[in-house]
């Protein structure tokens, strides 16, 4: 067998061999939208990522964590380039075994601990086999809202006709950073309404005041018609642009 004929023949072996699989390193964090990073058992945030041109699932997880160092993220910027999180700020890290280029399309949903607030938001981007996403926060995602959470009246209650119905209900960020007064998320930037609708009619709405005894937001509607009374909190915090929603009903008998 001539020598330029073995020459070709282990070339084109060379060339015909497979590409080999890097080990490339992504860490997501999720921020709450005008607060702070999302993750344990607290808000979790669900994490998928997909190839974006086949729809391969490459991985898949939760956040885990703590919600982060206070200062460093409020001082900072939550849409800028500087790095937010801490060593135990939550995060979610995978390793996608890739032979070539993969545009992926990242999913992120949470607050999962709170279905009537949770949101998903996507981004996609490219990664390179071998280059980690890990820099500074990695792949940062955020997440817009705020979780209200209805303490009363009780689903479906039976109240007699006439009697005022006390409406209470919970209003946090997406991480369950709590409103207050003179805290980072600030009371005056808040608004919460209770609206009521009796037997599918124009809805009432009631402004709601914060009571910092039980950090609870608070008014008590008034019940002089019988029916289905359905109810609707509405909270909104105008400078992130966020808002939450929490629903329930009662009877009135």
């Amino acid at each position: 067998m001539r020598p330029s004929f073995i020459a070709a023949l282990c070339a084109s072996l060379v060339f015909a061999a497979p590409a080999l699989a890097e080990p490339t390193k992504v860490d997501v964090r999720v921020l709450a939208r005008g607060a702070k990073f999302m993750g344990g058992y607290t808000a979790p945030v669900r994490v998928v990522m997909t190839d974006a041109d086949t729809g391969e699932v490459l991985a898949r997880g939760l956040t885990a964590g703590t919600t982060g160092d206070t200062g460093k993220i409020m001082g900072g910027s939550s849409t800028g380039s500087g790095t937010l999180s801490s060593d135990d700020s939550a995060a979610f890290r995978a390793t996608l075994d890739i032979d070539h280029p993969r545009r992926v399309t990242l999913s992120v949903t949470g607050p999962l601990s709170q279905p009537q607030a949770t949101t998903t938001a996507t981004s996609t981007q490219w990664i390179l086999p071998g280059r980690h996403l890990t820099a500074g926060d990695g792949w940062r995602m955020e997440l817009p809202g705020l979780i209200v959470d209805l303490a009363t009246p009780v689903a479906y209650q039976v109240v007699a006709r006439g009697a005022s119905v006390p409406v209470r209900a919970g209003v946090t960020m997406l991480c369950g950073c709590p409103i207050s007064a003179d805290g980072p998320w600030r009371l005056a930037d808040t608004e919460v309404e209770a609206y009521l609708t009796v037997d599918g009619g124009a809805p009432r709405r009631y402004a709601m005041t914060y009571d910092p005894a039980d950090s609870l937001f608070s008014v008590d509607v008034p019940t002089d018609v019988a029916g289905v009374h359905e109810l609707e909190i509405r909270a909104w915090m105008g400078p992130g642009n966020n808002a939450g929603i929490a629903r329930s009903a009662f009877f009135v008998r």
